[in-house]
């Protein structure tokens, strides 16, 4: 079963391109979310919250990616938009982006003119504080090129917006490492595609605007940095984009994109096969569940004392952005997430887990 949910076609209210969002997870408590067209309305949106052992917990490590095609003439093609100073909110392209869609769970944009045709997925293998942001041109030109600006501002996920960023940038090809402090781990970023180079150009970009956090009366303003913008040549039926992670490289090149993908689509389908669901809306329901699931990284100690007992252990995420674990929640939430959808040995881990926290009853 592969289901599709569309989230957003061409003649849809523009306006649904910031109020509608996607998320991604890795089963570690990390993850990757953002709004429809790009634009970041929380301060918890990015493209990599990496899951850390204490006492970093989940670090925000790179928040935005402005995304844009050029070709030889000179013309633009805004994939992504954005939010900052007075300006107002920028949206993609109308006339080239052409709808987003869940694939089985994984996000896909797809944009289209009579001239070029593209397609974006969003991945993180299972287990990895790594995001895989591709592009794959399907019908075009060979003078099509992929801009990419990546802006970071490396904190602690619950973080206040610092205004300090400064960051080391080393280039060695197609591999980029982005040091901001010796408290933040570092950001290894992979280029994918033909002749991908990173043109160094360090600005900052200031007074980006998180427009949710603002209505909720949360800090909802600060700056970006950004070491430059990835240029790629885009070739018909090959893969381009990113590979941004704080694993070791050797864990970063262990697969190609190919792989990466075989092994995402892989295991949701073995889920929707164990729970049994034959609609693609219990389907839906199922892939959601899964990502409340994770095998937590950020208590070392507690994970360490389990681990020796011979159990794995595991939790529920209360809820996206912002929770991590939390007994009442996982308890309400087990039977759904995991007895409803066939995972009982899932179950009976999460029990065993929480089983090490009570106390006098």
């Amino acid at each position: 079963m592969q289901p599709v949910q569309t989230g957003w076609k061409r003649g849809d209210d523009r306006e649904e391109l910031v109020n509608r969002e996607w998320l991604v997870t890795n089963g570690l408590g990390g993850y990757a979310a953002g709004t429809i067209g790009g634009a970041c309305t929380r301060r918890f949106h990015g493209k990599l919250i990496a899951a850390m052992p204490a006492p970093l917990g989940r670090t925000m490590m790179l928040n935005h990616l402005a995304e844009w095609l050029t070709d030889s003439s000179g013309r633009e093609l805004k994939l992504s938009g954005d939010e900052h100073g007075k300006r107002e909110v920028t949206y993609p392209d109308l006339d080239f982006f052409e709808e987003f869609v869940l694939e089985c769970g994984m996000p896909v944009w797809r944009y289209a003119n009579d001239q070029l045709e593209l397609e974006k997925r969003v991945v993180m293998p299972y287990g990895q504080n790594t995001t895989y942001v591709i592009y794959r041109l399907l019908r075009g030109g060979d003078d099509v090129t992929l801009n990419l600006r990546p802006a970071v501002n490396f904190r602690p996920h619950e973080g206040l917006l610092t205004d300090d960023t400064q960051c080391t940038v080393r280039a060695n090809g197609r591999e980029i490492e982005i040091d901001e402090s010796p408290e933040f781990p570092t950001l290894r970023i992979a280029l994918l595609g033909s002749n991908a180079r990173l043109e160094e150009h360090p600005v900052k970009v200031e007074h980006v605007i998180y427009r949710l956090e603002r209505s909720r009366g949360y800090e909802w303003e600060g700056p970006l940095w950004s070491p430059g913008v990835i240029r790629i040549a885009l070739k018909v039926g090959e893969d381009a984009g990113i590979v941004a992670s704080v694993e070791p490289w050797d864990v970063v090149h262990s697969m190609d994109v190919a792989q990466v993908l075989d092994a995402d689509r892989t295991r949701r389908n073995k889920m929707l096969e164990k729970a049994g669901v034959d609609d693609d809306f219990a389907a839906q329901l199922v892939l959601a569940a899964d990502q409340f699931l994770i095998r937590p990284t950020t208590r070392s100690a507690d994970e360490a004392r389990i681990a020796a007992a011979g159990d794995t252990p595991r939790t529920v995420i209360a809820g996206y952005h912002w929770f991590t674990d939390w007994g009442r929640d996982t308890m309400i939430s087990l039977e759904g997430l995991t007895l409803c959808t066939g995972r009982y040995r899932e179950a009976g881990a999460i029990l065993r887990t929480f089983s090490n926290y009570v106390r006098d009853g």
